[in-house]
């Protein structure tokens, strides 16, 4: 079992608006998550799709670029607003063994569940989402930070 970042439970009280990117063996899930705390509703606007057909052993800028550029879609779809002050804050669900020492940052140990992409094992999956975000999004939509 490998460490993880998560320090605490939830409160109940949490606020704000997140987006999330969910990366799991077949599908991509994306949402944009808004806590209201405890008098409040939570809402979520969610895409869900499947990996195309060759991306598990595509390239790893095929794999970062596709997330990229489905991510900056959804944020143009659903009209949602930031900037390079206030980017949107991204959390990001690898489902793969990865050593993580800091909340931003996670190295792939190994590829699981029939994933076999050259230039991402031993390195940072976290750095390659951003540097892709950095290129794709643009600025003008938003710059969605990992957090």
């Amino acid at each position: 079992m490998n460490v993880t970042w998560v320090l605490g439970f939830p409160t109940g009280h949490e606020q704000g608006s997140f987006l999330t990117l969910d990366l799991g063996g077949t599908n991509i899930r994306t949402c944009w998550i808004t806590l209201a705390g405890r008098q409040g509703e939570t809402k979520i606007l969610q895409d869900q799709d499947k990996l195309p057909r060759g991306i598990k052993t595509g390239s790893a800028e095929d794999l970062w670029e596709f997330i990229a550029e489905g991510l900056e879609k959804f944020i143009s779809d659903n009209e949602l607003g930031g900037d390079e002050k206030d980017p949107l804050p991204l959390g990001f669900t690898f489902s793969y063994p990865a050593s993580q020492e800091y909340i931003d940052h996670g190295v792939l140990q190994t590829w699981t569940k029939g994933w076999d992409i050259k230039g991402v094992e031993g390195e940072d999956v976290a750095g390659q989402l951003q540097d892709a975000l950095n290129k794709r999004v643009h600025a003008a939509v938003l710059r969605p930070r990992l957090h």
